[in-house]
């Protein structure tokens, strides 16, 4: 039988080729992410079939890639971060190809909506459980550097696409998109599980040979069932899905729409694609900043979170003011950049402190469902008032607005999480499974420096109900 679990090594060693791991990841799915406007707007020039229908094609793919995070977080659970790595590198493959045969907005919108959002949302989420679980000391500062690369990816993402729609057409940017994304599969292979480490599935096999893989099935998935219910009345997450659920309905707001937006203001196709990567810079900086920050005991993450969310927030409202000139545009988009990028790295971190490293794929799956509801609603409603008022600058004063108010509700996150009682160090460490990601039968670390003898009559003779009370008080072994 392997060795203990004693060589994971947080922090150090095999740990920064996981970070690397998901930071190349997460520049894809940046790039995908982040180009939804321009790629509207590409879309709008050449099916000409409507602003609000064709804001569906980039707002489904955004509601898909975090209403599905139930699910991705579910299939992380199950068969770990590498294959849910590869499996979403393999729908984007998929999505952007047949996307390449598609002749109108409907089939975009299954294509290019469904099945790339699907994608993206499984590899951001492994990728962002696997990186929680190899760091515990420098985990904000992981967190900050792993979204950097969607930051990388907003960067790059928007030129990218415009030139290769401009050079190529539609159907050959989204071919050449399928390629690029495709390399996200590379990535998840490198996510390996440490070496020599015992896995809880192993030992249950041994000493239960009759359960077959139809019964472990169904009580894996009915744990998982019984997590996320059990999120659903933690009222401090719960604050912290709905500040999220509207940063992201006034966030997709903006994006989708900004190419349209200063286009109509004069700014050229190119130039409105370099907003993007303006905004791609100051956000890279700031998420890699603000990990750092998070790091510092004395600067609370929902400090920085609040914050700087309404910051962004007031900065939204102000750019119909200040959007008259490309460079006015240019200043706003760099400082919506450094105010957004920011609470983005602290994603992760804010749920382990709210969770525990044990429920970090289920809350940040749910999480996800819910801010999915705001991706996907923020650039259609933005539309329909397009067409009703004919002034842009409404839809802005909107999605400005709306950030504000998610700022404000994260006030309350700190004092529900006070009265839930359960500090970051007293939940429960993840247990790596076969494939490198959480099991969803799982021990304190103490439990896995036992002998292997020691650890089957743990588990012959423990009941998981003692198991969780262990876990949840901290009590060593």
């Amino acid at each position: 039988m392997a060795e203990s679990s004693s060589t994971r090594s947080p922090d150090r060693g095999y740990a920064w080729v996981i970070l690397g791991c998901g930071y190349l990841s997460n520049v894809v799915c940046g790039m995908l992410y982040y180009s939804t406007g321009v790629v509207n707007t590409a879309v709008l020039d050449q099916m000409q079939e409507g602003v609000v229908k064709t804001s569906w094609v980039g707002s489904i793919l955004l509601g898909t890639l975090t209403l599905t995070g139930p699910v991705s977080g579910g299939i992380t659970k199950a068969i770990g971060c590498r294959k849910t790595t590869v499996i979403g590198g393999l729908f984007i493959f998929v999505g952007l190809t047949a996307a390449y045969f598609s002749r109108n907005v409907d089939s975009l919108i299954s294509s290019y909506g469904i099945c790339v959002g699907f994608g993206i949302g499984c590899i951001s989420t492994a990728a962002s459980v696997a990186v929680g679980y190899y760091f515990e000391k420098l985990r904000p500062l992981a967190a900050g550097i792993l979204v950097s690369g969607a930051g990388f990816g907003m960067l790059v993402g928007a030129p990218l696409v415009r030139f290769l729609f401009d050079t190529y057409g539609l159907s050959g940017m989204f071919l050449l998109l399928g390629a690029i994304g495709s390399h996200a599969c590379a990535g998840g292979m490198l996510m390996r599980p440490p070496k020599h480490q015992t896995t809880r599935t192993d030992i249950s096999i041994q000493i239960t040979p009759e359960r077959g893989p139809k019964c472990k099935a169904l009580k894996r998935l009915r744990n998982i069932l019984s997590e996320f219910c059990d999120l659903l009345s933690h009222f401090g997450f719960m604050f912290y899905v709905l500040s999220y659920t509207l940063w992201s309905f006034g966030e997709s707001a903006f994006q989708v729409h900004l190419p349209n937006y200063v286009q109509s203001k004069g700014t050229s196709p190119q130039n409105a694609a370099m907003l993007f990567t303006a905004m791609g810079v100051s956000s890279t900086i700031a998420r890699i900043l603000t990990g750092l920050a998070g790091n510092d005991p004395n600067i609370g993450t929902m400090l920085l979170h609040t914050g700087m969310l309404g910051l962004a927030g007031v900065n939204v409202i102000l750019i119909p003011v200040f959007s008259s000139t490309f460079k006015l545009q240019i200043i706003a988009c760099l400082l919506y950049g450094l105010y957004s990028g920011g609470p983005m790295a602290l994603l992760n971190p804010i749920l382990v402190d709210l969770l525990g490293v044990k429920r970090l794929a289920a809350g940040y799956g749910l999480n996800n469902m819910f801010a999915g509801v705001g991706l996907l609603l923020g650039p259609p409603f933005a539309g329909l008032l397009l067409e009703a008022t004919g002034d842009y600058d409404l839809c802005y004063f909107l999605a400005g607005g709306t950030l504000v108010l998610a700022s404000a509700l994260s006030f309350a996150i700190p004092v529900f999480k006070s009265r839930a009682g359960l500090p970051i160090n007293a939940a429960t460490s993840m247990h790596v499974g076969s494939d490198g990601c959480v099991d969803s039968d799982h021990r304190t670390e103490n439990e896995h420096h036992l002998l292997p003898e020691q650890n089957t009559n743990i588990l012959k003779e423990d009941s998981n109900a003692e198991i969780s009370n262990r876990l949840l008080s901290g009590t060593k072994q």
